[in-house]
């Protein structure tokens, strides 16, 4: 029986948003300071495998959005040795556009979501602002 894969796990702070704490929780306490909303994603890989979990928000999104960019996912990819237009994995967890924001940098990845993920996005609800707030048609 082989060994499993040793795997490293990144976890690549890409943006930031100066809030409050009551701006991010329900309830939360409006006397309270900064409690910060950041932006990751993650690359895990071994020496057989690499994968990109979430591809981030661009630039353009981000000011329009108000958020700080703090460096590009592709360049702090490319500073970890990785080159996105060679991955070949890319996981989204789910479509808001803070987490595939950036799948047009990855050319030759397959994208693993969730079939209930793609139906929410691309269903009913969409329709109204309440539920599309977080998604960018785009």
């Amino acid at each position: 029986m082989s060994m499993p894969d040793d795997y490293e796990v990144y976890a690549i702070k890409y943006a930031t948003l100066e809030r409050k704490a009551s701006e991010n929780f329900i309830g939360g306490d409006p006397h309270e300071t900064a409690s910060n909303l950041d932006y990751f994603i993650w690359l895990v890989r071994s020496k057989a495998r690499t994968f990109v979990v979430d591809t981030g928000f661009d630039a353009a999104v981000g000011r329009r959005r108000g958020r700080k960019m703090i460096t590009p996912p592709d360049k702090i990819l490319k500073r970890l040795g990785v080159d996105p237009r060679a991955v070949k994995d890319v996981i989204i967890t789910h479509l808001h556009y803070d987490h595939v924001g950036n799948f047009g940098l990855f050319p030759a990845a397959t994208f693993h979501l969730q079939d209930d993920e793609m139906s929410y996005a691309t269903g009913r609800h969409m329709a109204q602002e309440f539920f599309s707030h977080a998604y960018e048609v785009q």
